[in-house]
């Protein structure tokens, strides 16, 4: 069994115990947090060095998937373009939307002549006047809805801007195969070189709030640039849904499930899968 890590880091492992779910909305939940659940969203060059590999697997699927559905396309959550910018090099229109401004600017600097529109906006607000044949959100970004109320008017966002026979996938990973148990002593989770050449070691602790199914996690940067110590401490939270209660509020909002897969190779789920890849209509 897996630890979770703050769900833009799906890939990272722990090897016994383990730990931390993308950016987003600002937060509104019953979790009573302390942030605004965008601290980790401030520095989008090194985000991208922390999870270009991570969104390879994720952007192929949501890129094959927006070709046989078609456009325009919607990304929701969209950070920094690591799969909205792919998805538009198969020459689909694309709109991505994110509350972060640090992001979106850093997703303009990155688009080129690909056919991306940029959206500084909350989701749960959204009307842009315009449907789409897929909308889709990845990178975990589902768990950034902290609460029913927040992913009930994230479900009716997208059902106002889906085409009638458009289709809604996204990705959340499934409680049952992580330990969500706190984790109070800090834990080594992954190195990485940032924009100046430094090696910055990534590590932190997590706690479970079981009532609201909420994670959080803080998470410790530290490396040494020009002689001196540097750390970034940031803080961030998630919230874990069954697949029985995924199933229950996409119904509610007249969703139904067309496939379900167990990670982005289309790999039938099963129990221990670590992830609910679902496409919906």
């Amino acid at each position: 069994m897996s630890h979770a890590r703050p769900w833009w880091h799906g890939e990272y492992r722990r090897a016994r115990k383990s730990h931390r779910g993308r950016h987003l909305i600002p937060a509104s939940s019953p979790a009573m947090l302390e942030h605004d659940n965008l601290e980790e969203f401030q520095d989008p060059a090194n985000y991208d060095l922390e999870e270009a590999q991570n969104s390879i697997a994720n952007g192929r699927f949501y890129a094959d998937l927006a070709e046989r559905v078609g456009g325009p396309v919607l990304e929701l959550a969209c950070g920094t373009g690591l799969v909205a910018i792919p998805v538009a090099q198969r020459g689909l229109a694309v709109t991505g939307v994110d509350a972060s401004r640090p992001m979106l600017e850093h997703a303009e600097l990155k688009t080129g002549d690909v056919g991306c529109h940029w959206i500084l906006a909350d989701v749960r607000k959204l009307d842009l006047d315009e449907c789409f044949d897929l909308v889709y959100l990845t990178g975990n970004a589902f768990q950034a809805f902290l609460s029913d109320a927040d992913q009930s008017a994230l479900l009716a966002v997208i059902r106002k801007h889906l085409s009638p026979d458009g289709v809604f996938a996204f990705e959340t990973r499934n409680p049952s195969a992580y330990d969500l148990n706190a984790v109070q002593d800090e834990e080594r989770w992954f190195d990485y070189l940032n924009t100046e050449g430094c090696r910055v070691q990534v590590s932190g602790v997590q706690q479970f709030d079981e009532q609201a199914r909420v994670m959080h996690w803080t998470t410790y940067r530290r490396w040494t640039q020009s002689g001196c110590e540097r750390e970034c401490v940031t803080r961030i939270a998630c919230r874990f849904s069954s697949l029985e209660e995924l199933t229950e509020l996409l119904s509610t909002h007249g969703f139904s499930i067309e496939a379900c897969y167990g990670d982005f190779d289309c790999t039938p789920l099963q129990p221990e899968s670590e992830q609910f890849v679902l496409v919906c209509r």
